[in-house]
C-alpha cells in the first residue's frame, strides 16, 4: 500500500496551511511512492531535508491535478490553483507516518529573475531525457486517422517507433553499430558528406525522425489553430531529475519510462501542445549531445559523448556512451588504446556503470553496479564472458567488478554546457 503525501504551501500566492493530498501514483515502475520519486542513486529513497522537483502536468481541475515528481506521476487532491508546467520546489519535512512536503519559496522577487527566466525558456531548447520525451511520443502510436493530417502523424510515429533498435540487436556487433550511426549524433555530419544530388536513407535516425515528426506537428497547430503556451515551461536545466550533457563527462545510467500502448479515441488536436513539447525536448538532448562531441573535438580530443534509446516490454530504456581514443602513449594508430564508457539502469540489476579498456594486447573491463547482489551475479558470469571473447579472438587482460561508482573527471574538465552564471 502506498503511503499518503501531503504537501503544504507556505509561499506568496498561496493560502497559508493549503495542502495538496497525493492518493495514488497513476505511472511508475516501482512498487514504493518513495523510491521511485527519489533523486538519490542510493536505497535510502527520501530522506527529512532533501530538496526534489516537481511538475504540474495539467491544470487543476476540481480540486485534481497531476504532478510528475522524479519518475514518477501521481494524481493529488488540492485546493490550490496550479496551471500545467507549473515547476515546484519542494523539501521534504517528514517521511513517517505520512510524507510532508512543503514549497520552498523564491527569495528573490519576481522582478530579480523573472527577465532571465524569460530569455532562458524563449531563447534556449528546453532538454529533457530521452526515455520520456520518447516515451510521451510513441504512446501515441495508435491515434485514429480521422483525417489526413492525423494519418500522417501516424505513419510518422510508427517511423519513429521503428527506428528504436531493441535489446536483442543492440547485442550484436553490428546492431550496436547502427544503433549509434543513427543515434541522432552524426545526422548533419552524414548530410554533409553527400554530394548535391545523391540522397541518403535516414528513415532509422531518430533525429531526422523526429525533425520530420516536429515539422507536421507544426503544420498541424498552424492549420488547426492550436495554441501551445510555452510561457510557464520551467527553465532547462530545472526541467527534471535527467542530468543535462556534460563536457567529458561520464555517462550515468538514467530510469527506463514507461510506454503505454491503447487506442486513442477522439480528436488529436488537445494531444498537439504535448506532442510538440517532447519532439522539442527530445531535439534539445540530441543538440547539446552533439555540441559536447563538437566541443571534444575542437579541443583536439578524440571523444563522443552519445545515448541511444532502446525499445524494451513496452518501455525506453537509455544506454548511455562515451568512445575515446586514449593517445597519452602515442599518437600512432599502433600505440593508441579505446576507452569505452557505457551505463545502464536494467528493472532486473539497477544501474550499472562499465568500462571497457581496448589495447593491442586485448582488453579490461570493469563494472560498477550499485547493488552488492548485483555484483555477485556479474563476478559469477565472468568466465562466461572471458569464454565469449576467446571466441572471437580476443584476449582477456583483466575484469574486475567493483560496488559503488568509477572516479568521475575533475570539476575543470567535466562542465555542463549550459551555464546561466550572471
Amino acid at each position: 500500500m502506498q503511503p499518503t503525501v501531503i504537501i503544504e504551501f507556505i509561499a506568496a500566492g498561496f493560502a497559508e496551511h493549503s495542502s495538496m493530498i497525493v492518493t495514488r501514483s497513476l505511472a511508475t515502475n516501482y512498487d514504493r511512492l518513495g523510491h521511485s520519486i527519489s533523486n538519490q542513486r542510493s536505497h535510502g529513497a527520501l530522506k527529512p531535508g532533501q530538496v526534489i522537483d516537481a511538475v504540474a502536468l495539467s491544470n487543476s481541475r476540481d480540486g485534481h491535478v497531476n504532478l510528475r515528481i522524479g519518475n514518477a506521476v501521481i494524481a493529488a487532491s488540492t485546493n490550490i490553483s496550479l496551471q500545467k508546467n507549473t515547476h515546484l520546489l519542494l523539501e521534504v519535512v517528514q517521511i513517517h507516518p505520512q510524507l510532508l512536503l512543503r514549497l520552498i519559496p523564491t527569495t528573490a522577487g519576481p522582478t530579480a529573475i523573472q527577465p532571465l527566466q524569460d530569455a532562458i525558456t524563449n531563447l534556449l531548447p528546453r532538454q529533457d531525457g530521452l526515455a520520456p520525451s520518447l516515451a510521451g511520443l510513441i504512446h501515441k502510436v495508435f491515434i485514429e486517422g480521422k483525417s489526413a493530417e492525423q494519418q500522417k502523424l501516424r505513419v510518422l510515429l510508427s517511423s519513429l517507433l521503428r527506428a528504436l533498435p531493441g535489446r536483442g540487436s543492440m547485442a550484436q556487433a553490428e546492431g550496436l553499430r547502427q544503433a549509434m550511426l543513427h543515434s541522432g549524433l552524426f545526422l548533419e555530419a552524414m548530410l554533409s558528406r553527400l554530394p548535391g544530388t545523391k540522397r541518403t536513407d535516414t528513415s532509422r535516425d531518430i533525429k531526422a525522425c523526429l525533425s520530420r515528426l516536429l515539422t507536421e506537428l507544426e503544420y498541424c497547430k498552424q492549420k488547426l489553430r492550436v495554441a501551445v503556451d510555452y510561457k510557464n515551461t520551467p527553465v532547462s536545466m530545472l526541467s527534471n531529475n535527467v542530468i543535462p550533457p556534460r563536457k567529458k563527462g561520464l555517462p550515468i545510467p538514467q530510469e527506463r519510462a514507461p510506454v503505454s500502448f491503447s487506442p486513442v479515441s477522439g480528436d488529436i488536436q488537445e494531444d498537439i501542445p504535448d506532442l510538440i513539447y517532447s519532439a522539442r525536448a527530445a531535439i534539445a538532448r540530441l543538440g547539446l549531445l552533439q555540441v559536447c562531441s563538437v566541443e571534444n573535438f575542437n579541443n583536439g580530443e578524440y571523444l563522443w559523448q552519445l545515448e541511444i534509446p532502446v525499445k524494451h516490454t513496452n518501455a525506453v530504456e537509455i544506454v548511455s556512451i562515451s568512445i575515446e581514443k586514449d593517445q597519452r602513449n602515442g599518437i600512432d594508430h599502433e600505440s593508441c588504446s579505446w576507452i569505452v564508457n557505457l551505463a545502464v539502469n536494467l528493472p532486473e540489476l539497477g544501474p550499472i556503470q562499465i568500462r571497457v579498456s581496448v589495447f593491442e594486447q586485448g582488453i579490461s573491463s570493469c563494472f560498477w553496479p550499485e547493488s552488492t547482489i548485483t555484483g555477485t551475479l556479474i563476478h559469477n558470469q565472468f568466465e562466461r564472458l572471458r569464454a565469449r571473447f576467446e571466441q572471437q579472438g580476443i584476449s582477456t587482460l583483466n575484469l574486475s567488478c567493483q560496488v559503488g561508482s568509477p572516479a568521475t573527471p575533475s570539476s575543470e574538465t567535466c562542465k555542463s554546457n549550459m551555464d546561466i552564471t550572471a
